[in-house]
């Protein structure tokens, strides 16, 4: 373990020394996703803002779900898909990172080991906009901002770290195996319905909810409705914040090794 920890360490050192690099390029990504589109940056907002749309009139009215815990329904179920969106957005980009920039793989000077950062980080522009989107609708029904807010910032950085890890793993391996993919696809579909997102966890018999809690994705969603909502500090959930990391350490210790035994090859693929 200690061996990972060391290699894990030596990795994100390349990476913070181009950390102005890494901040310049994903500003360039995220400008570059819209380059010749007439409405531009809007699509980037206006796709999952309507998905957002069409899952709570789904629920809300088709499935007539009423309140959870006592908070509006609405309020519940946007609090825990923004997380949702941010990182299957990012694990989706992220995962083509090397493809999309073969031209920088080829050349020796660049650190490619920024690219994976630079597509989360570009991603990570658009859910800034729904942050505070879902905290004005909250202050529209009386929930307002408390310093529990203040804990996004490190779920957002579970976030990060968990897409990075993830994508690490799946950048490299997509160089040699293009069906990579849909494979990623079909990883986030079960993602999304296997995650307490748009149902509640109580629908299940209790003996199956320590199983769900293993999913890291619980941890980060239920964290955001803590933060937006119930004002329940990280740190009362101790056994699961260490129980996170664990399976973080694991997932970057894995992409760090495949990594680094694949990306001398990925000039002579690409």
């Amino acid at each position: 373990m200690i061996n990972i920890v060391i290699k894990i360490i030596n990795h994100f050192k390349g990476i913070f020394l181009d950390h102005k690099l890494l901040i310049e390029f994903s500003k360039k990504d995220f400008a570059r996703k819209f380059a010749g589109s007439y409405f531009g940056k809007t699509w980037a907002l206006l796709q999952p803002f309507l998905t957002m749309l069409i899952y709570w009139a789904v629920f809300q009215f088709g499935f007539k779900s009423g309140k959870v815990e006592d908070v509006p329904f609405v309020l519940w179920f946007m609090s825990g898909i923004i997380p949702w969106f941010f990182i299957s957005d990012a694990y989706s980009s992220a995962s083509n990172c090397f493809i999309e920039y073969g031209y920088l793989v080829k050349k020796v000077v660049f650190n490619i080991d920024i690219l994976p950062l630079v597509k989360i980080f570009s991603s990570l522009y658009i859910h800034g906009f729904f942050v505070i989107l879902v905290s004005a609708v909250l202050a529209c029904f009386g929930y307002y901002p408390s310093l529990f807010y203040l804990q996004l910032i490190y779920y957002m950085i579970c976030a990060i770290v968990l897409v990075y890890a993830m994508s690490l793993i799946t950048s490299s391996i997509m160089v040699f195996f293009r069906d990579m993919g849909q494979v990623i696809s079909i990883t986030l579909l079960i993602g999304m319905w296997g995650t307490p997102i748009a149902w509640q966890l109580n629908v299940l018999p209790k003996s199956w909810h320590f199983f769900l809690k293993l999913n890291p994705l619980f941890y980060i969603v239920q964290g955001y409705r803590e933060s937006f909502i119930y004002g329940v500090p990280f740190w009362k959930h101790w056994l699961l914040t260490i129980y996170f990391w664990f399976i973080i350490i694991i997932l970057l210790g894995i992409g760090v090794y495949v990594y680094k035994r694949l990306y001398k090859s990925f000039a002579d693929v690409l």
